[in-house]
């Protein structure tokens, strides 16, 4: 949305912070700092869904090491969501061969892809570019390794006000390194340091641990401060709340769900895509 100067920006910035919750990036260069031109305001990105196309695919879409995002209908997705402002509750990581790995409240349990759907509302994959199949691997071995682990139900606990205090820091939407800087002090000031001898792990901690451990980290944030909606805010085009090492990228939907099968529905277009055809090329279905 274009806004006409500078001061304008700024309270419409710290009005949309307190309604939405959502982190946002104000971009002014020195020059728009001293004119009424439009300034380029970006919000963090909601949807699950990259602009205005889903993309559908399936099992065979995907590669060893795709974070695989979920949610479901029920409250406790709910108010995950709405702690952490995003469209997902639930992390996992696609470790081949149709089998999904994650922490749950059971513990870290290996599952079939079939079964990880079936208790999901909505599925899609991102992933993490020039991942090698040595760190596949080692990501595989990892969650082998771990498989029977307890959950981390005080890391949950601790992380539940460290999610609501770390807005404060989208206070200040003009300086991204400030947000970085004041996510991290607020990290360290609350939640608890790595060890390197963890025995029990929340989803999205066991997922950054898994590629910390295989030599490729999703970011340089502990695994214990990141939230599945933290880690959906690192793919491109987003705007991220713990810098990522690189940008993760959309691969699809596995399981669009229904709120994105009813919008697309109600705006009666035909927003999904299928992979390809023969030619490479994407097919509108």
């Amino acid at each position: 949305m274009p806004l006409r100067s500078p001061s304008a920006t700024c309270l419409y910035a710290l009005l949309s912070v307190f309604l939405t919750g959502c982190t946002m990036n104000v971009g002014l260069s020195d020059r728009e700092k001293h004119s009424i031109n439009p300034v380029n305001v970006q919000f963090q990105s909601l949807s699950s869904a990259p602009g205005k196309t889903l993309r559908e695919i399936n099992q065979a879409d995907l590669q060893e090491g795709d974070l695989l995002f979920s949610s479901t209908i029920g409250l406790k997705s709910l108010g995950i969501r709405i702690l952490s402002t995003s469209s997902v509750s639930h992390v996992a990581v696609y470790i081949g061969e149709g089998q999904v790995a994650e922490a749950v409240g059971e513990g870290v349990q290996i599952i079939s892809l079939k079964d990880a759907l079936t208790h999901s509302d909505k599925m899609f994959a991102l992933r993490i570019p020039d991942l090698t199949p040595e760190q596949a691997s080692q990501i595989r071995q990892f969650a082998s390794q771990k498989a029977g682990s307890r959950y981390n139900y005080l890391g949950i606990a601790e992380m539940v006000p460290f999610m609501m205090t770390k807005q404060l820091c989208s206070l200040n939407p003009f300086s991204a390194d400030f947000r970085q800087q004041c996510v991290q002090g607020l990290a360290a000031a609350q939640l608890k340091a790595p060890t390197g001898t963890e025995s029990s792990y929340f989803c999205s901690e066991f997922v950054i641990a898994a590629f910390e451990n295989a030599g490729h980290p999703l970011t340089l944030a502990a695994p214990g401060w990141v939230s599945p909606g933290d880690l959906l805010h690192m793919r491109e085009g987003d705007i991220a709340t713990l810098a990522p090492s690189k940008a993760l990228v959309y691969v699809g939907h596995i399981k669009p769900g229904i709120y994105l099968r009813s919008r697309a529905l109600a705006k009666n277009q035909p927003t999904l895509i299928s992979a390809t055809d023969n030619n490479n090329d994407p097919i509108i279905k």
